[in-house]
């Protein structure tokens, strides 16, 4: 018996527009098999993560191409503890992130960063991996 598909939610936080990372994303994801509920851009921590409560998802990806990721993530984050889902939800960020600011990210829950030039494959075979592994932990399968 094979697995249920990963279901993730992807979105832009706060002004941030550049959106085609998002719409290369969301065609990998869709093409290796991924449900994926886009939400685009201007989207809120909140919004993000009702939709990710409503949708049962596995994991939530973030695409940033700004400097003031870091206060998104921590607000996502804080959410997703308050709605006890930060044990089954995955959350997987990407774009112009520092390479240095992976540890900090990792430290408040990040399960996953990519940073440009990494490819779309590796980015989807991590994302699955992850989600199995969470799963398993969870007992859902």
């Amino acid at each position: 018996m094979s697995e249920k598909p990963v279901r993730i939610v992807l979105a832009k936080l706060g002004l941030d527009d550049h959106i085609r990372p998002l719409y290369v994303l969301s065609y990998g994801f869709r093409d290796a098999g991924m449900e994926v509920i886009y939400l685009g851009c201007f989207q809120t921590p909140q919004i993000v993560v009702d939709t990710a409560a409503i949708e049962d998802v596995d994991a939530i990806g973030l695409s940033f191409h700004t400097v003031s990721y870091f206060g998104w993530i921590d607000e996502t984050m804080n959410l997703l503890k308050e709605k006890k889902m930060d044990d089954r939800v995955s959350v997987f960020v990407g774009g112009t992130i520092p390479p240095e600011d992976k540890p900090m990210l990792e430290e408040v829950g990040v399960r996953g960063t990519y940073l440009p030039g990494e490819s779309l494959k590796s980015i989807t075979d991590s994302i699955k991996d992850i989600v199995s592994k969470v799963r398993k932990r969870a007992g859902v399968v």
